[in-house]
């Protein structure tokens, strides 16, 4: 039986960079193990949010998971509940909750200088204590990806994500719509609550940036989505440290282990996440390992930080992903991000994003590199990300049953 490892570098693609003679980051960093798989492998690109839809992580995930965000999108909120268990009632809806840093009316951070998750439950823990009500109800998520719930009448309200206004006023980003001035009341009390924290007094003695802040935003009502195995006939699981990428998990039916040491940035646990998935592995043929570094790293607009990010990626998630290829002989492994996160922009772009399918069998002898550029004069494009999905998982077992 074919064995699916789907690798996926978070906001990995890029756009060129003067200061290296107009290469992106990935044309720069030393990626032996995507290198030959672009030179062996199918190699092109793939358009994974569709029109009319923002160009977030959560459709884009979504659509190279194989799954039609205008049939089953309903915001990202929800899914980051779903990964938590967290129990919608009738008449709410959920908002993703970012603790972030504004400084003079400026978006400074918005990750609170990616805060710990153990003082960020501290933090929504004393938030939910500040409101003592019903009207909105706060949860811990992990570090600075936290979920409130609030009334249905607030689906409406137009929210702006904070990634995207990273050393910007606020003010013209601030909520708008019916009932947003009661959200911007909410922002205003928990200021006041979060400057009075000894979390947060205790971060700005270390010289850390304070939680001052929260940021509501990606509302939407509890998704329904058929399970993976309906649709593509395959058990497998999802490795991520990301709530969102649980959640959509979760959704397919698939596993999805909490992994000690998992953080979503440059120091996660590498090692554990490749432990995670290949025990997946032994008991199932599908595997999705989500890696969130080189994203982080485009928000923050570190070009060298991102760079290391994609080597760390190349080496310790797309390289063990080799090996076990070599191990177990009839294995497809694909490496692809899910969208681009310019350096230069600080937030998500929509274009088209390079993607690699590789066989061990395959004994193409290119000279091309995996980059943006190389997959342009590529093997194919897909406009749709559900062929994408379906392209991969022809290279083996599940390609000759659909035939």
């Amino acid at each position: 039986m074919t064995k699916y490892i789907l690798c996926l570098g978070d906001g990995m693609a890029d756009w060129p960079i003067r200061r290296f003679s107009n290469e992106t980051p990935l044309e720069v960093a030393n990626t032996p193990n995507m290198d030959l798989m672009a030179n062996r492998g199918l190699l092109g690109l793939v358009q994974t949010v569709p029109e009319g839809f923002e160009p977030g992580s959560d459709v884009a995930n979504m659509s190279v998971m194989g799954y039609d965000p205008y049939k089953y999108y309903s915001g990202r909120a929800p899914l980051e509940a779903v990964s938590l268990g967290i129990d919608v009632p009738d008449g709410k809806i959920v908002f993703r909750c970012n603790l972030v840093n504004i400084e003079g009316g400026l978006m400074k951070d918005f990750s609170a200088g990616h805060i710990s998750s153990e003082e960020s439950f501290i933090l929504m823990e004393e938030l939910k204590a500040g409101f003592c009500d019903d009207e909105i109800l706060f949860f811990a998520g992990t570090c600075y990806r936290n979920i409130v719930l609030l009334d249905q009448r607030y689906l409406g309200v137009v929210c702006e994500p904070p990634h995207n206004i990273t050393d910007r006023k606020i003010e013209s980003y601030l909520p708008t719509g019916n009932f947003s001035e009661n959200i911007r009341s909410i922002y205003r009390k928990c200021h006041k609550i979060l400057k009075a924290s000894a979390v947060n007094k205790k971060r700005e003695q270390k010289g850390l940036v304070p939680a001052n802040n929260i940021w509501l935003w990606g509302q939407g009502n509890s998704p329904k989505w058929p399970l993976f195995k309906e649709l593509y006939g395959l058990d497998g699981g999802v490795v991520t440290a990301v709530d969102l990428l649980k959640g959509i998990g979760k959704l397919a039916g698939l596993d999805v282990p909490n992994v000690d040491g998992a953080t979503g940035f440059v120091d996660t646990n590498y090692e554990a996440k490749m432990t995670a998935a290949f025990r997946i592995l032994e008991n199932n043929d599908y595997v999705y390992i989500h890696i969130e570094a080189p994203d982080e790293s485009g928000h923050m607009g570190d070009v060298d930080l991102k760079i290391k990010a994609i080597e760390d990626f190349d080496r310790k998630v797309v390289g063990k992903a080799l090996d076990y290829q070599k191990e177990h002989g009839d294995t497809i492994v694909m490496v692809l991000p899910d969208h681009a996160t310019p350096c230069i922009t600080k937030t998500h772009s929509r274009e088209s994003v390079p993607f690699v399918i590789y066989d061990a069998k395959d004994n193409n002898k290119f000279d091309r590199g995996y980059s943006e550029k190389a997959a342009k004069n590529g093997d194919v494009v897909f406009y749709d990300p559900g062929e994408l999905m379906k392209c991969f998982l022809a290279q083996g077992d599940q390609g000759q049953k659909d035939r």
